[in-house]
């Protein structure tokens, strides 16, 4: 073992090989970096992405040689085992590379999360194997996860799902019962997993900068503009994906529509479903009252938007931890939407959220009509978001993670 405060990484994080050249998404290089300021060297492990031979990295990429970095980082990709035919393939080759790396590093932390394909589970194994201490990392409830993904597939992918699940949960708690710390995101983990641990925390994860958070007298302007009667500003921010819940969102914001309640609203992201909501809303009452904007990749504009909005709505369909509730309340957006763990652990403190029994488009739109009706109130609901808001910076929340990530 090495005696330097090196850290090990092993994550599900994409990766992209472009020439000899890694690259990684913007989110997670400012992460990296975050790493690179309290170990001596980081080496970080991701999942090949695959991609045709002569593209360009995505906008926002960031290449692990980047002045960022400060040198200390060594990016590298394990190839895809999500799959039973690749996971055995490649099995054998990322055992002896998880191996050979464990040994190298002081300090290890592994991203666990499903059952085929997952090398951090499998990294956790290995670092048992080599009697060492090691941190486990969850941010979702594995089971909703993967009931959320066989949705909307046939009845032998829902029956498969059933079965895969007290498997998949029965290796987690053994990787955790063995692990030294696990760093476990938001209330939603926190309440499933803590258990199976012996030293579990409750972490967060953002990207904003105590210089991102709402100004006093741009939370002064935005309360008074809704004093004043306007169209409730409402956005999300995410992937037009069946986990966030696009339709229920939809779902709502028609039977806001129906109660002739005004507004406008804004959902800032891509994915798969984008076009079944853009014809749903073309067709329908929401013509007049839904931007379905797209893809927007610059952090600042999306910050700007959140500020200049009255409310997050969201509907996620899993036990997640999504960084854009922690962004709306940087933001003075207060929180509307399914009342799970996370957001609620969000704002326990001081308060900004409005939430209601998942599921239940109906119930979420007759908040968003009481919270129209008491202006007084969502006035106050956003100076709470504001004050939420103040307990999350980057700084912070990787400043805390890496203390608990040197314990192991």
């Amino acid at each position: 073992m090495s005696d330097d405060h090196s850290l090990l990484l092993v994550t599900h994080v994409p990766v992209r090989i472009a020439g000899n050249r890694a690259w990684i998404d913007g989110q997670t290089a400012a992460g990296i970096a975050q790493w690179c300021r309290y170990f001596s060297r980081v080496t970080y492990y991701g999942i090949a992405q695959d991609h045709a031979p002569d593209s360009s990295p995505p906008a926002g990429w960031v290449a692990a040689d980047d002045a960022m970095f400060d040198g200390r980082l060594d990016l590298r990709a394990l190839p895809s085992g999500y799959g039973l035919a690749g996971m055995k393939r490649h099995y054998g080759a990322v055992r002896r590379t998880l191996r050979d790396a464990i040994a190298r590093h002081r300090h290890l932390c592994f991203t666990i999360g499903g059952l085929i394909g997952d090398w951090p589970a499998l990294a956790a194994i290995e670092a048992k194997r080599q009697k060492r201490d090691y941190a486990a990392w969850i941010d979702v409830v594995e089971p909703s996860l993967i009931r959320a993904k066989a949705r909307r597939g046939s009845i032998a992918k829902r029956a498969a799902a059933e079965i895969l699940i007290p498997v998949a949960e029965a290796y987690t708690r053994h990787i955790l019962r063995h692990s030294k710390v696990a760093l476990l995101q938001g209330r939603d983990t926190f309440d499933h997993y803590a258990r199976y641990a012996p030293e579990p925390h409750c972490t967060y994860d953002t990207h904003t900068h105590v210089s991102d958070r709402i100004a006093p007298e741009a939370i002064a302007a935005k309360q008074a503009r809704i004093a004043g009667g306007a169209p409730l500003e409402i956005i999300y921010v995410g992937r037009a994906t069946a986990m966030k819940g696009p339709f229920d969102w939809l779902a709502t914001l028609e039977d806001l529509a129906a109660q002739q309640v005004p507004f406008r609203a804004t959902w800032i992201g891509n994915g798969p479903d984008l076009d079944a909501m853009q014809a749903r809303v073309s067709q329908g009452v929401l013509a007049n009252h839904v931007d379905l904007a797209g893809f927007e990749g610059r952090h600042d504009v999306i910050l700007r938007r959140l500020r200049e909005s009255d409310l997050l709505l969201f509907c996620h369909q899993t036990a997640e931890s999504a960084r854009c509730l922690v962004e709306a309340l940087v933001s003075g957006c207060a929180l509307v939407g399914y009342g799970t763990g996370y957001p609620r652990g969000l704002v326990e403190q001081h308060g900004g959220g409005a939430f209601t029994a998942p599921g239940d488009p109906q119930a979420l739109a007759a908040q968003l009509a009481a919270l129209h009706a008491d202006r007084e109130g969502l006035a106050r609901l956003i100076g709470q978001a504001a004050a939420s808001g103040g307990l999350y910076d980057e700084d912070g929340v990787y400043a805390h993670r890496a203390g608990l990530m040197a314990r192991a």
